[in-house]
């Protein structure tokens, strides 16, 4: 059940749904460490299939893609035009970026498929694109759940309330900064 619903959270948050997998992947890091690294491996399974949907669609109607990510919560035009011009001029280093800066995995896909990047080349750079950042929050998540768990009786209370409060905050702050 875990992995089918990573592989979904995945393939949403790559495609249309603005609430990133790495709140799934950090809550399993923290109550069921055994599942988290298949999850990993089931959402870079689900992002690849939403990325690869995101590509076709784009190659095929590129701005109708353009404004339908205009609708998605904290993505505007101008920053899927920014995100282009980046992604033009250091196209690796920016999808190696984007996922610690903010920049949603959906823009990468239209706008790769826009500017005429071969899907080979961009399903490749997926890769390391999503799972470097999921990989160093599942290890954070893990760091700080054994930490909690060895200082706290009531370690359970303790992550459930630092797992709620830290994506509540990283939340109000995206949002706020994207101008949402």
């Amino acid at each position: 059940m875990w992995f089918a619903i990573a592989a979904a959270w995945g393939l949403a948050e790559a495609t249309l749904f603005f609430i990133v997998p790495d709140v799934l992947l950090t809550w399993l890091a923290g109550f069921r460490p055994r599942l988290v690294w298949r999850a990993v491996a089931a959402c870079l399974g689900g992002a690849l299939l939403g990325g690869l949907l995101m590509y076709l669609a784009a190659a095929d109607s590129p701005e109708r893609m353009r404004a339908l990510l205009d609708l998605v919560p904290a993505i505007s035009a101008d920053f899927i035009a920014a995100t282009g011009v980046t992604l033009q001029e250091q196209y690796g280093s920016q999808m190696l970026r984007a996922g610690f800066s903010g920049v949603p995995y959906k823009i990468l896909a239209v706008e790769s498929a826009v500017q005429g990047q071969s899907l080979a080349t961009f399903l490749g750079w997926s890769v390391p694109a999503r799972l470097s950042r999921w990989i160093l929050v599942v290890l954070l998540a893990r760091g700080v759940t054994m930490v909690v768990r060895a200082r706290f009786a009531a370690a359970d209370r303790v992550l459930w309330a630092l797992w709620g409060a830290g994506w509540g905050i990283v939340y109000v702050v995206y949002f706020t900064l994207m101008g949402w």
